[in-house]
């Protein structure tokens, strides 16, 4: 109240009525209250609309991809299941022949021998799909692949977060099934999948030890192993190079993140179809490429799907990791091959790893054998010629042997001719002809 006013009212003063409402404002009133009832009429059947929508999208989605609806103390998910018998086939192989894989081998793939102490059906398969392929706190796994060996078969779920009020849900079940696995495969899972997840987690303010355990990441060694004859080391590469595996209709991964806010915005469940199926080939794939490395690694015999050069890079990898006894396995396979049936690369890294592996007598034959063949290396001249100036003590022979090499058609570059001459000129002091 005003001071003018409450001095009338102490001296009893008349107080005008306050002026009635005019027209204008009467009509002004009307209006807004018919304009709000209008917009919450469409508010309410637009939120109506919106659910029915969401509705019938969830339910049309169970009749394309095999799942159910899941409910846990975060709320609800989707989770499609499914199950690859024994005799399946995925490319090349059965999914039987990929079940009880060596966990010895494994570990050096990993390059953690904790994993040598578990078996294959500890191991959970893990591939996912996101809102975005760059990664970040603003990207998020709305499909998760998981996979894993049970009783001679192999088990595939894929959690789907039908939108993002489903993450913590979809996370929750995840870390239930991570829990009862021992280690995790995955393909590039270190530099991505595994990060992206953990983040996740943390900003659901979920607990999850995923991040804690032992990590087979293929990538890795499949670039190692495989790589030495791929255009990339991508796993559709891989799978249609080495597995054997062809997909029809397959859906680019770039597609994948806009396919996913087109399912939120319309909810059409024909636009996730192609994404199921992506992913799980992803996951059957991850688990016959750990086979196929794992075979190579174990020194299984050379088939129509194998490469010599596969091996050999194997090889070099046990070699590295110390694994003297793993790395001999696979040289030993190659001990009766000809000069014919190695290429020129292939031989001389065969010769080298018997080398370094102090098995000088199997490394001279191939050498030997590569002198003998036009034009002649030049490598294998150079380490024939060492090994008969330095171990055998033959001059004379390593002499001629440089010598012939010199006089021959070659393909010795001014540089390697250089070095051939120098080593020339010290064989030809040391038999005493003094040039």
């Amino acid at each position: 109240m005003k001071s003018i006013e409450k001095l009338k009212r102490l001296t009893g003063e008349n107080i005008s009525a306050p002026a009635a409402p005019s027209a204008k404002d009467v009509q002004l009133a009307d209006l807004r209250r018919r304009i709000e009832a209008v917009v919450a009429r469409r508010q309410s059947a637009g939120k109506a609309a919106q659910e029915t929508a969401i509705a019938r999208g969830n339910a049309g989605l169970a009749q394309i991809v095999p799942g159910e609806e899941i409910e846990n103390g975060h709320g609800k998910f989707f989770l499609a299941s499914g199950v690859l018998r024994g005799a399946s086939r995925h490319g090349h192989r059965n999914i039987s022949e990929a079940f009880g894989f060596d966990m010895g081998a494994a570990a050096m793939l990993a390059n953690n021998p904790g994993i040598g102490d578990f078996s294959c059906s500890d191991a959970l398969f893990l591939d996912t799909e996101t809102t975005g392929l760059a990664g970040g706190t603003g990207t998020m796994a709305f499909l998760i692949g998981l996979g894993w060996f049970e009783e001679g078969h192999f088990h595939v779920r894929q959690i789907l977060a039908r939108d993002f009020g489903e993450e913590a849900a979809a996370l929750t079940y995840l870390a239930e099934i991570a829990g009862q696995k021992k280690f995790l495969v995955t393909f590039n899972g270190k530099a991505f999948d595994i990060n992206l997840l953990t983040a996740r987690f943390i900003l659901n303010r979920l607990e999850s030890g995923l991040a804690l355990l032992p990590h087979l990441d293929l990538l890795h060694p499949s670039r190692r192993i495989l790589g030495h004859r791929l255009a990339n080391s991508r796993l559709v590469t891989l799978e249609a190079e080495v597995l054997g595996v062809q997909r029809e209709g397959d859906i680019p991964g770039w597609e994948i993140p806009q396919r996913y806010f087109d399912w939120l915005k319309r909810r059409d469940p024909r636009l996730l179809a192609s994404i199921f199926e992506h992913n799980r080939l992803d996951v059957i794939s991850m688990a016959t490429l750990t086979a196929h490395l794992v075979d190579i690694m174990t020194a299984q015999a050379i088939e129509q799907h194998s490469h010599a050069d596969d091996y050999l890079a194997a090889a070099r990898l046990l070699l590295h990791r110390h694994n003297l006894a793993g790395t001999g396995r696979i040289l030993n396979m190659f001990q009766e091959q000809s000069c014919t049936f190695f290429s020129l690369q292939s031989k001389k890294k065969l010769a080298q790893l018997y080398k370094r592996t102090g098995r000088l007598n199997e490394a001279v034959q191939i050498w030997q054998d590569m002198t003998a063949c036009s034009p002649p290396d030049f490598h294998a001249v150079s380490e024939l010629a060492k090994w008969l100036e330095h171990h055998a003590g033959d001059y004379a022979r390593a002499k001629n042997t440089v010598e012939k090499s010199l006089l021959e058609d070659n393909n010795f570059s001014e540089e390697e001719k250089e070095s051939l001459l120098h080593r020339l000129k010290r064989l030809n002091a040391k038999v005493g002809d003094g040039g």
